[in-house]
């Protein structure tokens, strides 16, 4: 499985679970630990690229959430849905995930 599938496995959870505040913030934060996890025996180039992808296509999802949420739901396969509170909880992970997740991926270079 690719990084870019790993991130996009992330996104479909994240979207079905209509996660919230903390609860977004913890689920990126699980899934940046989770990757650590699995790269921790990589030499540390091939940990930061490994990183380097997981940014470049987690700021590509969040580019397309912000312009068209219903695109990337359809892109992912999770259900559109147009309920305001579904709604809300996918700005919050949208904005968690960026606020949040950038700042922890780049903690955890060495």
């Amino acid at each position: 499985m690719s990084i870019e599938d790993l991130v996009d496995d992330f996104w479909r959870d994240a979207l079905r679970s209509n996660a919230t505040g903390e609860e977004a913030q913890a689920k990126w934060l699980a899934f940046v630990q989770g990757l650590q996890d699995r790269v921790a025996y990589f030499p540390k180039e091939a940990q930061d690229e490994v990183f380097l992808r997981a940014v470049t296509h987690n700021a590509q999802c969040i580019g397309m959430a912000r312009v068209d949420l219903d695109a990337l739901r359809q892109r992912l396969g999770v259900p559109v849905s147009h309920n305001k509170l579904v709604e809300a909880a996918a700005d919050t992970v949208i904005r968690e995930t960026l606020g949040l997740g950038m700042g922890a991926l780049f903690r955890i270079f060495r």
